[in-house]
């Protein structure tokens, strides 16, 4: 059994930029599309690559951060690994459950009480409420307010 969490092997996505706003647009878009065989491997108008041959591999137990400048792709990566889009080409393959924290404060609301807010935020990443009571001490002592929550 592999120790890979996730692949990516060669991806690629594209897309195409600008909407349809019109009907006058959208039936001659859709007849040529039905008329040629686009190649996958190919650009065309209106199209761009937003990812290029991306490969890389995380095993179990590691971290990994995905970090760059607008526009490099990494917003469609977690789309990708979190199964929102498919590829344009390429395998990926993502063993157990996965989930994207696009931003640190993500599932934290400021009206609920911390207890609460790790309850909801457990929940946002797919974990059962048993897993969270399982894992609740943990959780406090990982994110550094054990001292102010006590366990009920």
């Amino acid at each position: 059994m592999s120790n890979a969490a996730l692949e990516m092997e060669h991806v690629f996505k594209k897309f195409k930029k600008g909407e349809y706003d019109c009907l006058r647009d959208l039936i001659p878009a859709l007849c040529g599309k039905l008329l040629r065989r686009k190649q996958r491997n190919s650009l065309q108008e209106r199209e761009f690559w937003a990812l290029q041959d991306v490969s890389f591999q995380v095993n179990r137990g590691e971290c990994v951060g995905i970090i760059g400048r607008n526009g490099a792709g990494k917003s469609t990566i977690l789309k990708l690994l979190c199964r929102i889009m498919k590829p344009t080409k390429g395998d990926m393959r993502v063993n157990g459950t996965l989930s994207a924290l696009i931003d640190v404060g993500a599932g934290f609301h400021q009206d609920l009480t911390g207890r609460e807010n790790i309850y909801l935020n457990g929940t946002i990443l797919g974990m059962k409420k048993w897993e969270i009571d399982k894992k609740f001490d943990e959780i406090m002592e990982f994110s550094g307010i054990s001292q102010l929550l006590t366990r009920r």
